[in-house]
């Protein structure tokens, strides 16, 4: 069993961006840490004639069966990728990712068992958001405390609004499984019924690990710059951030593919 793999769950309409994602590991992973993609069962032979090096290619099928569509089923299959037994950690990464410098292990991990939490309180996103009040219909700021407290609540935690995203993250498959046995099992509940009731896998895997203690908990603010919106992305563009600039604090970016 790998330490330490980075994993994307992909399909057949993303296939540049993996292109894109795998040529960038493959230039900057130092430690050779192994990269592994799941894809529908139907594109399966598309992505292993598309990808002859670098890169494991899986059946989400192997990983879940059932057949949820489109976010959720994603959502399913990323969260269950641990059952397969196959890494103690891993980093779980899209598609529209792109490292921009060299990585190492040690960005991951804080020590050889121990994965750090991506876990903060989104303060730079919610500092953008309110030069700009007319952006969005609604306050970002209440709307996230009010999807976070979903979750809280159900494991009783008052206190701090936390956010355990953007991906990629890295995820210990202790939680998960804390999460499948302290809570699911006795409850007699799916991974599908927590989405119903909130449908934020980066959530019930923070909230799980804050119930159940069960990893030390070593945060860290996002691993890449995440462009939530074109906006963002374009005042970046015009003011002349690089990737030399952003490589000065994040390993990578992610960026829609429609906006470069």
């Amino acid at each position: 069993m790998e330490k330490l793999v980075i994993y994307c769950k992909s399909y057949i309409n993303d296939i540049q961006r993996l292109h894109k994602l795998k040529d960038s590991i493959i230039r900057f992973n130092t430690d050779n840490i192994p990269f592994i993609v799941s894809v529908p069962r139907e594109d399966i032979k598309t992505f292993k004639n598309e990808f002859k090096t670098g890169v494991t290619i899986i059946e989400d099928e192997s990983i879940h069966t059932k057949n949820e569509s489109g976010w959720l089923n994603q959502q399913i299959v990323k969260s269950n990728f641990w059952k397969l037994g196959l890494c103690e950690n891993y980093v779980c990464i899209d598609s529209d990712s792109e490292f921009i410098k060299e990585f190492t292990i040690k960005d991951f991990m804080y020590d050889e068992n121990t994965p750090y939490t991506v876990m903060h309180e989104q303060h730079e996103l919610f500092c953008w958001l309110a030069s700009r009040p007319n952006l969005l219909p609604f306050n970002p700021k209440n709307s996230f405390k009010q999807d976070r407290k979903i979750v809280m609540d159900i494991f009783n935690r008052d206190g701090r609004y936390y956010d355990f995203g953007p991906t990629p993250v890295i995820w210990s498959s202790r939680v998960w499984r804390d999460l499948h046995e302290k809570y699911l099992e006795p409850n007699e509940l799916e991974f599908i019924d927590l989405l119903d009731h909130s449908p934020s896998e980066l959530t019930w895997y923070g909230e799980s690990l804050l119930a159940f203690d069960s990893i030390p908990i070593y945060p860290t603010e996002p691993l890449f710059k995440v462009y939530h919106y074109k906006q963002q992305f374009d005042e970046d563009n015009k003011n002349g951030i690089t990737d030399k600039i952003l490589s000065e604090n994040y390993l990578g970016k992610v960026i829609q593919s429609n906006w470069s």
